[in-house]
């Protein structure tokens, strides 16, 4: 019978141990966790009192600088500076047309003409657009199927360069030109003629159903267009 008192003391001692511990390691945990927190709102309050110190207009650049770096950044990939384009004349409207006329540096293209020499000075461009038209052309867009063919004359009238513009694209997009050699600066007169696209078999329709309410005879009917202009040219070093 004694034993039996000695074994139920002994294993109740044992589970009071065994409490006291459980109850310490929660205490433990839960003080743990009071510092945790104490530490984070401490570090919030540091945050907060960093950003109250700084002026609001500081704040301000601060902002916008960070937008201004990732503005650049987003555009950097698609930026086609690197060249300067030189103008002839701009917006110069004929018929349905607008056209404009620049220059640069001779430039090579794909397929079969990747080679620059001596010959190729400029590269002379063409830019052209459509008006407000009834021809199903979209205002403002390039207008294909065109054959365009450039005269560029001295001041005495003397022929320097002549040739018929090729369709192409550049990364600002479609545009006829051509590499051409010029000669040295002086006063030019340059003139482009501009056949239908009829020419290269564009057709429109006609009918009232689902044509777009004229058809390119209407500003062919007296020939080829034209636009001339005088130039005042500066040789360039590339």
């Amino acid at each position: 019978m004694k034993k039996k008192f000695l074994s139920l003391a002994i294993a109740a001692t044992f589970a009071v141990t065994a409490i006291t511990g459980c109850g310490q390691k929660a205490n433990n945990a839960s003080t743990a966790s009071k510092a945790s927190s104490a530490k984070t709102s401490t570090a919030s309050t540091k945050s907060t009192a960093s950003t109250a110190s700084v002026p609001a207009s500081k704040v301000s650049n601060i902002v916008a600088d960070n937008k201004s770096a990732s503005t650049t950044s987003a555009a950097a990939p698609g930026d086609a500076a690197g060249f300067t384009e030189y103008p002839i004349f701009e917006d110069e409207k004929v018929a349905f047309l607008n056209v404009s006329a620049v220059y640069f540096q001779p430039v090579p293209m794909s397929p079969g003409q990747e080679k620059i020499d001596k010959e190729n000075e400029i590269h002379l461009e063409a830019d052209i657009s459509a008006l407000e038209n009834k021809l199903g052309y979209g205002t403002g867009d390039w207008v294909p199927y065109l054959t365009i063919d450039y005269l560029i004359s001295d001041k005495d009238g003397k022929e320097v360069a002549k040739g018929t513009f090729m369709p192409m694209s550049a990364s600002d997009g479609p545009h006829y030109g051509a590499n051409i050699k010029m000669g040295e600066s002086g006063s030019y007169k340059l003139k482009f003629t501009i056949h239908s696209p009829a020419e290269k078999g564009y057709l429109i329709h006609s009918d009232k159903e689902t044509g777009p309410g004229e058809v390119l005879e209407k500003y062919f009917k007296d020939g080829n267009l034209t636009v001339e202009k005088d130039w005042d040219y500066v040789k360039q070093s590339w």
